[in-house]
């Protein structure tokens, strides 16, 4: 029955994490270049067993540590890389990427990389991603001293029909080296390589979230939870009785 607790303490912990990761996916339904999150979980005992076999240069079979349970935990909250919606706005300064990529912000937190392309023009006439840091090009941020901007399909910036620059596209053979900052903004811990992507201007990438389908999990996890936690008082209330009454000594 004690396992029974932590199965269910667990299953409701779990649904929580994916209630408010799924909560937030629908509140970036609108975020250019957003890109949905999803909670990974696994077993418990998996978890055990990885953490015992990961001590550096232990080659025993490892300890055992008890039976294992069915119960699952959260693992990690993936993102998932699927392109967005593209949608023209017909705004000089919107760019988006057509493909695999990212565009690289120098930021004062150091490179973020994100698919936003909603950009802006500084006081010093650098282009921007506002609230975040300078755009950077193939050599370095990218000064175009006016709005007047138009991006061509490979990338290169014109300022009052003048090349200025040419916009860096970023890419990465493996994602998991991206952690999420904060809505459509990455960092990396390496690996970052510079590519040749199309991008289409005067365009932004939409989120890459389907609200039919973010509200059909929501429904299941909130049923999933509410189930757990009325089998949670069905638990507690027979541990009640054997401990108040199974015991009694009349």
């Amino acid at each position: 029955m004690v396992r029974g607790f932590y199965q269910l303490g667990t299953g409701i912990m779990t649904q929580n994490k994916a209630l408010s990761t799924i909560a937030n996916n629908i509140s970036n339904a609108e975020t250019t270049g957003y890109k949905k999150q999803l909670v990974v979980t696994e077993s418990f005992e998996d978890m055990i067993i990885a953490r015992i076999k990961a001590k550096p240069n232990d080659n025993s079979r490892g300890v055992f540590v008890g039976e294992k349970t069915m119960a699952r935990t959260v693992s990690e909250t993936a993102s998932i890389h699927t392109q967005g919606v593209l949608k023209e706005t017909g705004r000089n300064l919107d760019v988006a990427i057509v493909g695999e990529g990212f565009f690289a912000i120098q930021t004062a937190q150091g490179t973020m990389y994100t698919r936003k392309g909603d950009f802006n023009v500084d006081e010093q006439g650098y282009l921007i991603q506002a609230n975040a840091g300078r755009v950077m090009g193939q050599n370095g941020p990218i000064r175009v001293g006016t709005e007047e901007v138009e991006f061509d399909r490979n990338g290169n910036v014109y300022a009052n029909g003048e090349n200025v620059g040419r916009i860096a596209i970023y890419n990465f053979a493996d994602y998991g080296v991206l952690t999420p900052v904060t809505e459509g903004y990455y960092s990396a811990t390496g690996g970052a390589q510079q590519i040749n992507s199309l991008l289409r201007g005067k365009t932004l990438e939409g989120s890459n979230i389907d609200m039919a389908e973010e509200i059909t999990n929501a429904i299941a996890a909130q049923r999933e939870l509410q189930t757990q936690s009325q089998v949670l008082k069905m638990y507690d209330t027979t541990l009640q009785k054997a401990t108040t009454e199974i015991g009694r000594i009349n």
